[in-house]
């Protein structure tokens, strides 16, 4: 009977590897900081979404819902809404990024940025393509392919965050802003 060994240190590179481009840019806190500077408070709405609003939510955003709830951290000086932000987990090829998406009140986006990213640097978006997102508003211009172009090499990546940003500013759009029209309006 031959014995094949195998060094230790090969078993352990293999199993630890991709833990090695493990890397949080962020805590929760100081994206929040980051996002609303002169806020005097940031305030923490649940959003828990009907079938109905998820439907529509996934008809909007053109891509599927990950999840039917939604914490939504609002920045808030004295009585004025500063913007509105979305802490975002998801997966990219077989590890996760975790992104922050600021909307401003009117509904714009006003920054997207990445709070974790466990995939290796090459796949990790520059900040140019990262600010192209800056200042649109829900439509085909969150599109890559349309208003955001593709990355050569992170097209997963590149994929994987627009999807989710549009999801993000779907859910605003319908569980927040036309909430709160409903609610000046007297209709619940």
């Amino acid at each position: 009977m031959v014995r094949i060994v195998i060094p230790l240190s090969i078993i352990l590179s293999l199993i630890f590897v991709p833990f090695s481009f493990s890397k949080v840019y962020m805590t929760r806190d100081e994206g929040l900081k980051l996002a609303f500077p002169g806020a005097d408070r940031v305030e923490k709405k649940t959003i828990f979404l009907t079938e109905e609003q998820a439907k529509k939510i996934e008809s909007t955003a053109k891509t599927k819902l990950e999840s039917n709830l939604y914490i939504f951290y609002v920045g808030k000086k004295e009585n004025e809404t500063l913007g509105y932000a979305v802490i975002d987990t998801h997966l990219l090829r077989t590890v996760t990024e975790t992104i922050m998406v600021v909307i401003n009140p009117d509904g714009a986006l006003r920054q997207v940025e990445i709070l974790a990213f466990f995939e290796p640097p090459d796949y990790m978006p520059p900040n140019s393509w990262i600010n192209l997102f800056s200042n649109k508003k829900l439509g085909n211009s969150l599109q890559v392919g349309r208003g955001i172009p593709n990355i050569t090499g992170a097209t997963i990546t590149s994929n994987s965050m627009a999807n989710s940003v549009r999801r993000i500013m779907a859910v605003f759009q319908i569980a927040v802003q036309e909430k709160n029209t409903m609610a000046a309006e007297g209709q619940n």
